[in-house]
């Protein structure tokens, strides 16, 4: 931070804090300067907005950072800002963004506790040694991260730049300083333009534009309002700068640095400077003038700084490692891309699952859920935290398996050269990549809102993608494949994304929040064409209205899935939207004869992606409760043992889906008269779920309501 003198009006408590050491020093030890509980220590730095001190916490037994505004603002313009700052911060829980307190006022002087960071800014990072393009590309990463997630909750910092990120001395990277951050949909501040050339002030004149000028996006230099793509266009240029050694728009003034920006005039970059050609493309798209020729939100920035960061180009599996060469099918031939895969490719795994379920993720989620109102938020988290760690290890080692047998199969070829694959290892860790993102997709469901899936935090734990499903049928984890124009391509890749997002919804239950979503997502795949990418989409929205118990919307949904999961090559959608309008048609809508013969379509589409899983376990299942509830009770028995044989094999013994598989099963053995049978797997059930659920899970209470009920009616079906 900036180490300028504080203002006089900051001044009184600076002096108190000094008269303090000094009497310290001269009589011993005595009481330290207080603002609110927090004892300060010393200061840290001062900006434009106030200044910095360390300070104890003495309740809570930790070091924080106090930032305590400057006091002459007649016109409570900076009161509002540090408040914004606040308000937002409040809002986000991320590892890369600063952990804000508490707000308060200590006199006239509002001050916000938050975070201490031990460590350096981005900028005395940058300086502290000369950096590798692939050092710097990780550090800001994170930065980026942080960011996308202001995003999320609708907030533009709107003053990105190296001084504002700090780099922990854990290596973790947290942005801070929102207090130029403001809700997006607040209007733009009247056009003045700067007017100091000392470009790395921040301009803060009533009535200027705010920001640091070097920084500062076209449209903020227009007095537009500025949105997530101008602080994507303040990332990218901190981000040139830092791997170029030179600014993009290296002007001596102001007015200079404005036309420069505003002509969208970027400066050749140092000829000594030797970095990979898709980097330099990334950031000078980032870099366009027009907001709408930028990428489309920070994480397809990052997507492609990602793809950039592992050095090589395989984009097209979602996070896979293959590329699909443009018009192949599904069934056809997988081109792998043109570099190999490395022995340290294979011992990153590690650093992969650390960054979506490390220290800091667990720390983030367990905030979360004890912050809820829950009252069994401790111990929901201690079951989350079992499954998903185990989750993480089983991944670790599949994709070391996966990757060494990579390895051993480039040994054995031709002079190390690599032909077509149509499966094998290179698909399993397409799909283990897959699977990945759908675990960092639950970790920021139960993140952002841990108060609505805190109910089915653990159900939904266990429902993320059974590993070894990437082994045995790892297609059903490919949903991308690439069109033809590129500007299109970045953003179908996106897409994939939100889409794990919005299936971490589903498995937790959240059709309020996930149907809107699915809803626009569908919307932008179609607008952009890509009948692939729409399936995938419409499959999640029709499977979250069935779970809402809207099926007339649903049946509309996975129909037009089926639709365009046909027209797009999307096998893996066509099984899922016609196993699910199965359930949908003949269960929910009670069209037994119309439902079964979805069925049937689905297991048609289901043999071209690999029988068995938890796949098949829900198209057993459902033509199970199909035919129970037309009235075939041996038909529907025959169905529920195979789902349950093939629960059992897939999601293991003591996960949920099998207890749902048993009572399921109970229930046509009740009404068939086999009490005995059904009483069993009842127990059985119940055993599971108060294992896995715990005992005062609404699941868990119900399978104790139709267990004492058995002899006195038939249970209720659980689909």
């Amino acid at each position: 931070m900036p180490t300028a003198e504080p203002t006089p009006a900051a001044r009184p408590l600076e002096f108190q804090r000094m008269f303090a050491e000094v009497r310290a020093g001269i009589f011993g030890a005595g009481d330290p300067v207080r603002v609110g509980r927090y004892a300060l220590r010393g200061r840290l730095g001062a900006g434009g907005m106030g200044v910095v001190y360390a300070a104890d916490d003495a309740a809570l037994g930790r070091r924080v950072a106090i930032k305590l505004l400057h006091g002459n603002d007649a016109d409570g313009q900076a009161r509002g800002r540090i408040l914004r700052e606040a308000q937002a911060l409040a809002r986000l829980s991320h590892p890369n963004v600063v952990q804000i307190y508490e707000v308060g006022e200590v006199g006239r002087q509002v001050f916000v506790a938050m975070e201490f960071v031990e460590g350096l800014t981005l900028a005395q990072w940058q300086r502290q040694q000369s950096r590798s393009w692939r050092e710097l590309l990780e550090v800001y990463l994170q930065a980026g991260r942080g960011l996308a997630a202001a995003h999320r909750v609708g907030l533009v910092h709107r003053d990105f730049k190296p001084e504002n990120v700090l780099v922990g001395a854990d290596g973790r990277v947290r942005v801070l300083d929102f207090g130029l951050a403001r809700a997006a949909s607040e209007a733009p501040l009247a056009n003045q333009l700067p007017t100091s050339d000392a470009l790395l002030q921040p301009i803060t004149t009533t009535g200027a534009m705010l920001g640091t000028a070097l920084y500062m996006s076209p449209e903020q230099w227009r007095a537009q309002a500025a949105d997530a793509r101008s602080d994507q266009f303040s990332f990218c240029v901190a981000l040139y700068a830092a791997v170029h050694g030179a600014p993009p728009f290296p002007a001596n003034t102001a007015q200079a640095l404005r036309e420069q920006v505003l002509a969208g005039v970027v400066a050749a970059p140092p000829e000594q400077r030797r970095l990979p050609g898709r980097l330099r493309r990334a950031l000078l798209r980032g870099l366009s003038r027009e907001p709408a020729r930028r990428f489309a939100d920070m994480p397809a920035l990052l997507a492609e700084l990602e793809r950039v960061r592992r050095g090589r180009p395989l984009t097209w599996l979602g996070l896979g490692v293959l590329a699909l060469g443009v018009g192949a099918a599904l069934g056809g031939r997988w081109s792998v891309a043109d570099e190999p895969v490395s022995p340290d490719m294979c011992a990153g795994g590690a650093a992969r699952v650390e960054a979506v379920w490390g220290s800091e993720r667990r720390a983030a989620v367990r905030r979360a859920f004890m912050a809820t109102e829950h009252a069994d938020a401790g111990e929901l988290w201690a079951q989350v935290a079992v499954q998903l760690d185990a989750y993480a290890l089983a991944w670790e080692r599949s994709h070391a398996a996966a990757c060494q047998a990579v390895l051993a199969g480039e040994a054995v070829t031709d002079g190390g050269a690599r032909g077509d694959l149509s499966e094998g290892p290179y698909l399993t860790m397409a799909c283990l990549d897959r699977s990945l993102g759908e675990l960092r997709a639950l970790g920021d469901a139960f993140i952002g809102d841990a108060e609505a899936v805190i109910g089915n935090a653990v159900k939904a734990a266990y429902k993320l993608r059974p590993l070894e499903e990437c082994r045995a049928r790892p297609v059903l984890a490919l949903l991308i494949t690439p069109p033809a124009d590129p500007a299109t391509a970045v953003q179908v890749q996106a897409l994939a994304g939100k889409l794990d997002e919005i299936g971490a919804l589903l498995k937790a239950g959240e059709v309020a929040r996930g149907i809107p979503r699915a809803r626009e997502a569908a919307a932008q795949a179609r607008a952009l064409a890509h009948d692939h990418t729409t399936a995938e989409a419409l499959v999640l929205l029709g499977s979250l209205e069935s779970l809402a118990g809207d099926y007339p919307a649903a049946e509309r949904s996975l129909f037009d899935a089926a639709l365009f999961a046909e027209s797009g090559d999307n096998r893996a959608a066509l099984a899922r939207a016609r196993t699910e309008l199965l359930f949908v048609v003949g269960y929910g809508l009670h069209r037994f004869d119309e439902g079964l013969r979805w069925g049937d379509l689905a297991g048609n589409a289901m043999r071209q992606v690999g029988r068995g899983g938890a796949l098949e376990v829900r198209l057993r299942s459902a033509r199970g409760l199909v035919q129970r509830a037309r009235g075939d009770l041996p038909a529907a028995r025959v169905e529920l043992r195979e789902a349950l044989t093939l629960a059992e094999a897939t999601l293991g013994p003591d996960n949920p889906g099998v207890a749902t598989a048993l009572i399921n099963l109970a229930g046509v053995q009740a009404e068939a008269g086999e009490r005995g049978a059904a009483s069993v797997g009842l127990r059985r059930a119940l055993a599971i779920r108060e294992r896995t659920l715990g005992p005062e899970h609404p699941d868990t209470r119900r399978a104790a309501e139709e267990l004492a009920a058995l002899d006195k009616a038939v249970p209720r079906d659980s689909p």
